[in-house]
């Protein structure tokens, strides 16, 4: 289910979207998505253990605000 996620990811998240891209230009868009996935998996995992909200807003690539 993560996976699927992370395919959607990038599309409302600007840092997401630097992780795909970054690990597309040294790979294929599968393992692209994987990096999305696992850096996503450890935020999670820091928002978990530091027992902080987790930030909620929507941050849309190309959106300035």
């Amino acid at each position: 289910m993560l996976i699927e996620a992370a395919k959607l990811a990038p599309r409302w998240n600007a840092e997401l979207v630097l992780v795909y891209e970054r690990a597309k230009q040294r790979g294929n868009r599968n393992r692209a998505t994987l990096a999305v996935g696992a850096n996503w998996w450890l935020t999670l995992i820091a928002v978990d253990r530091e027992e902080r909200p987790f930030d909620t807003q929507l941050k849309v690539a190309g959106n300035a605000a």
